[in-house]
């Protein structure tokens, strides 16, 4: 029969009741003494103390099973093998790690309180069933501070971050750099170890500003019978994300060019509406044309945005009169007379027209 003592942390004590009658020799075999990891654990082959050789690491090896065995001199067994289990008892010598240094996340501009922006997540080595392995989550930091200092909010046991506050605006701020720390013990400061990360939110654009034009009146000319030719520009300001559909300018003309003579392309660069000539346009017609232009982006406004006044513009364009070519009002022309008509005589008359009726010219 066999008694185990615990004399502390780093020794037993294992004797045998047969050694008050014969000489006992102990020795121990298993993971730890005789087999890899070897020699971890070593026995006093006479006292029956058993000692730990060096330190112990729990997230090495958690447990060792092991067998005690008890001879007499002549190598004969005296007691059947008994089981040792040891475990191995944790100790907070691991910082919570986090998966990244740095993590990326967003959110829209305009966001309500409560919008999931992004997750962090930190792990601890030590035993996750013990304080020394449960990891809290916290912000240290907010930059910039604007429109407050606490804009966001973190889970402190899911690491999820969220919006706590209304008044995101891109065009304000369009990044902030969020502080995360991670201490186990249950977040506790006074014990617990800490590390820190670094999550960037970069605050994503919605059509928020809607677009609007530099002037009330614009103005341009064009001569007559000219096509494809840009009569003037019209220029937006939008303080959208540029490039985008929310930035992106689409120009209407709502009156004044019943005929459709002119059309407005957009400037993929710069934004501005080119007021083209597509039918050509004749002076002695109309010499001048007052339009009435809009403009609106390629996404829809966000709701309840309302559209701004300075969206709508009038233009007024002067067509510049050209020389024209005199015209024929018959050409070819059909003459008719019978034969045998003495010489001299008139068969018609050609007369040019001239189109410039504001000048006096000859023909």
């Amino acid at each position: 029969m066999y008694v185990i003592y615990h004399l502390n942390i780093l020794c037993f004590f294992i004797r045998s009741d047969q050694d008050k009658d014969v000489g006992i020799r102990y020795s121990i075999t298993g993971a730890g003494a005789d087999q890899p990891p070897s020699g971890i654990y070593n026995i006093d082959p006479i006292s029956g103390n058993m000692f730990v050789t060096q330190p112990l690491d729990r997230e090495e090896r958690a447990s060792f099973h092991l067998r005690a065995h008890a001879v007499d001199m002549n190598g004969n067994q005296v007691e059947n093998p008994i089981d040792l289990y040891i475990y191995v008892i944790d100790m907070n010598d691991n910082r919570p790690e986090f998966q990244k240094q740095v993590y990326n996340g967003s959110v829209a501009e305009g966001s309500k309180p409560g919008s999931s922006v992004m997750q962090v997540t930190a792990t601890d080595s030590d035993d996750s069933t013990t304080a020394n392995g449960m990891v809290r989550y916290r912000i240290l930091s907010q930059t910039p501070h604007s429109p407050i200092p606490n804009m966001f909010t973190i889970n402190s046991e899911t690491g999820d971050i969220v919006t706590v506050a209304a008044g995101l605006d891109r065009e304000k701020v369009s990044q902030y750099t969020i502080i995360v720390q991670a201490t186990d013990m249950e977040g506790n400061l006074n014990f617990g170890l800490s590390n820190t990360a670094t999550a960037l939110i970069s605050i994503t654009d919605i059509n928020d500003n809607p677009p609007e034009l530099t002037a009330r009146t614009f103005s341009g000319e064009v001569p007559e019978n000219k096509v494809n030719v840009v009569v003037t520009n019209l220029t937006v300001v939008d303080r959208d994300q540029p490039h985008s559909p929310n930035w992106n300018a689409v120009y209407r003309i709502v009156s004044g060019d019943d005929s459709g003579h002119f059309t407005i392309r957009t400037n993929p660069i710069t934004n501005e509406g080119m007021l083209t000539v597509v039918k050509p346009v004749d002076f002695e017609m109309n010499n001048a044309f007052m339009l009435t232009v809009v403009v609106s982006n390629q996404a829809h406004l966000a709701s309840g945005i309302p559209s701004s006044l300075q969206s709508t513009a009038g233009v007024t364009i002067s067509v510049q009169d050209v020389n024209e070519p005199p015209v024929f009002p018959g050409n070819p022309k059909m003459i008719r007379f019978e034969e045998g008509v003495p010489a001299g005589t008139t068969l018609t008359v050609f007369a040019a027209r001239d189109p410039d009726h504001f000048i006096h010219q000859i023909v």
